[in-house]
Formats: structure tokens, sequence, C-alpha cells
């Protein structure tokens, strides 16, 4: 399942834009979000969707490691933090979660955290999963479970309470030995084990709740240590904004139209606050007068960004072919929302043609500058000899008549054949 997300980190490195270590970061958190899925109980059903998705969502402004850290803390990834880790540590059937090797591996891991002088290789042996007390009770466990029973409980039912919780389990190679026997007779066998985590458990007189919530809360220190925490307080991530789509957006307004805040925050995935931001402080931006609010008003306060005062927004607007109603709002027909905007620079609509090289100057520049960055893209990732046939083939469509459309992306981007027929638009 987590396949998308190794790949796109080992095609970083391959690409020189990460090293091994930082590859190693990234996947730390993969496997943290798999582990504490699995201490908590939570179902695996969505995870194909969770990382297939990981590529088209990875913030573009951190690391990849770091990006994937804010994308799978997102609420509604469910990454477990460091209190629910202890929760499910101590209360949760452990022995019933997740898969056999997933057990094993998980309990290995513990083990290898105490960095004994003399680890096992667990490559060779044949250790399987122990429960210190055992499955099936019998009256000398359940005698010292009577100690322990809170008021109404049962020793059977306080035994079903503990018996498949992590701090109950271990790792052994020799699980038929221990079988059922009293403590006593297991604390011989698991003090000779070569295991810590065994040697610590015989360390301990008795094997109670007061031991096994002692065991589960250090085991779960442990877990917190090896597997990090996802980051707090992340509702949202954003791929990040692409200012440059919106520019090419306003500059392909077609005249007599007008599109909102609200719109371009939709269509770069951002919000209509840093939206309006980002056209006050920028200057020279093309069009920036036709961003009106939701209901096709003039904001309160309009200045224009590069300081040169072009008159009356409102003349200006009528004079481009904009109509207003009695109401003082631009007219809603007239308006470009998020999904046309985005039509807009896909060249899906024939009439919207700010790619065409036969275009203004302006739109030219536009055009050439979106050629080059798909060039330079083409040969980063791409041998000599392939690029040279596609450079070929666009040099071949423009000369018996063809135009060419270009992506908008900054990260990646793509080229369009485009043919125009009577009445129609052919894309290949």
């Amino acid at each position: 399942m987590a396949h998308p997300v190794v790949m796109l980190m080992l095609d970083e490195r391959s690409k020189g834009n990460i090293d091994s270590a930082e590859v190693a970061r990234a996947l730390s958190y993969v496997e943290s979000f798999l582990v504490r899925r699995i201490l908590c109980w939570i179902p695996t059903n969505n995870l194909n969707r969770i990382f297939q998705a990981v590529p088209g969502q990875l913030p573009v402004d951190l690391s990849p490691a770091d990006g994937l850290r804010q994308l799978l803390s997102a609420a509604r990834r469910f990454w477990p933090t460091d209190d629910e880790v202890r929760l499910h540590v101590r209360t949760g059937r452990f022995y019933e979660r997740g898969r056999v090797n997933q057990r094993r591996f998980l309990l290995q891991r513990l083990e290898q955290s105490y960095e004994h002088l003399e680890p096992v290789d667990f490559t060779q042996s044949k250790l399987t999963v122990e429960h210190v007390m055992p499955q099936s009770a019998g009256s000398e466990w359940l005698a010292a479970l009577a100690q322990d029973c809170a008021d109404g409980e049962t020793p059977e039912e306080l035994h079903s309470r503990l018996v498949h919780t992590l701090g109950n389990l271990t790792l052994t190679a020799v699980n038929s030995q221990l079988s059922n026997n009293p403590f006593d007779r297991k604390k011989d066998l698991l003090h000779a084990s070569h295991l810590e985590m065994n040697r610590r458990i015989a360390g301990t007189d008795r094997w109670g709740v007061t031991e096994i919530f002692a065991r589960a809360d250090e085991l779960a220190d442990r877990v917190i240590g090896l597997w990090p925490a996802p980051v707090e307080g992340v509702s949202r991530v954003e791929r990040g904004r692409d200012w440059g789509q919106l520019h090419q957006a306003l500059a392909a307004l077609p005249d007599g139209t007008w599109t909102t805040y609200g719109d371009l925050a939709a269509l770069i995935g951002s919000s209509a606050g840093p939206v309006g931001t980002h056209l006050l402080g920028t200057p020279g931006l093309l069009n920036a007068h036709r961003v009106l609010t939701y209901d096709g008003r003039i904001v309160e306060g309009f200045e224009w960004a590069d300081g040169h005062d072009r008159g009356d927004v409102r003349a200006l607007l009528e004079g481009e072919g904009v109509e207003f109603t009695a109401t003082g709002g631009a007219l809603p027909s007239q308006r470009l929302d998020a999904e046309e905007l985005a039509a807009l620079l896909r060249q899906e609509e024939p009439e919207q043609e700010i790619t065409r090289p036969s275009l203004s100057p302006a739109a030219r520049a536009s055009w050439q500058e979106r050629l080059e960055r798909f060039q330079d893209q083409l040969a980063a990732d791409n041998p000599e000899a392939h690029v040279a046939v596609v450079r070929e083939l666009l040099d071949f469509w423009e000369a018996v008549g063809g135009w060419v459309g270009l992506g908008t992306g900054h990260t990646y981007t793509s080229a369009f054949l485009n043919l125009d027929q009577p009445g129609t638009q052919t894309t290949v």
C-alpha cells in the first residue's frame, strides 16, 4: 500500500533532489503512521487511497519528508498521538490486531531498542509471540489475579482484560516449555533468555496488574521514541500556492468577463484572504481590477498595486464590456468561476486562445514562457534523443497548421497538440 510513497521518494533521490537520509526519514514517518494505527486499532480500509494520493498532494514548499509528515498528520488521516498510543498500549488487545508478522515485527523493534550488547539475530531465530500470563489461566494464575481484582470484577474477567495487551506479550523460542506454567517456573526460563525484554520480566517477583501496566508504560515510552508522532494541530495541508497559475488565469480573462477572489483561490487551492493580499501587493498584474467580491462589487478601498491610478474601476470595467445590474453588481452571467478558469487554462473552450501564438504580444510572451518551462522539464527528465524527437514533433505540428497548448504547472507541466476544424477543436 505504501509503494506510491516509496517510489516517489526513490525517484526524488534518483534525480538528486534528496539524499538517502531524507528518504529514510520520510519512510520512518510511513512506518510510524502504520505502526501507531495497528496499536490503536484503526481500520486499514482507506490506506490505499491515502498513500495513492500523496504524490499529488505533497506540499511543494517543504522538504519531501517534512511535507509527508504534515500531510499524514492532517486530522482525517488518523495518525494516533502519543496520548492515544499510551492508552491503547495499556488497554488494547494487541494480540488480536494486525497480522502475525506485524505483531512480531513490532516486538522485535522494541527488543532492539534496548541495544543489548549481544543482540539476537532475528534473521536466524525462530521466535514467536508469547503470553507471559497464559491465554488459558490455571488455578494458580487465577488465585494470584484475585488479589488485583477491582470491586465486582472476577479473576476471569481481569484475565480477559489483560491477557492480550502488549504489556503481557513478549518473544521467545521456548513457547512450548513456557506453556501455562506458573510465573515462578516461567521466570527461570525467561531469565535464561538472550532477549533483554525477557530478562526484565524475569526480574519481577510476581506478574499481575501492577507489573503488566508498568511494563506497558515502559513499552509505550519506547514506541513513542521509535515511531515519531504526527505534527499537532494540522487540519489541512496545501500542496503550495502556484501564483503563476493565478497570474495566467487573470491574463487569460476575455473582455466582458470578471471573476472573484474565491474563484481564484479555489483554482490554486488557497483561500480568498491570501489571494487578496497577493493581488494588493503585486504590481503590474494584468486584469487585477477584474477580480471582484462574490456579489460582483468592487472591493472597498481598492487600490492599484503599482501606485498608478488608472481611473474609476467601474468605468474601466464597463469600457471593457463588463455590465452592471441596477443594484450595482457586475452581471453574474459574465462571471468566470473556478472551473471555467481551469478550463480556460486547459484550452477546453475553443474560443479561449491564450496559448495560441497568434495572440497579443503579452499572451505570446506567456505562451513562450510556458514552452521554455516545458522544454526544461522535458530535458531534465528524459534522454537527449527523446527530447529531440518531441521538439521535432512540436515544430512539425505548427508547420502543418496545428498549435500547441501548454500546461500551467511549475512543478510538472504538459503540452497538448491542438487542431482547429470548422466548428470544432480537436486536442491530441
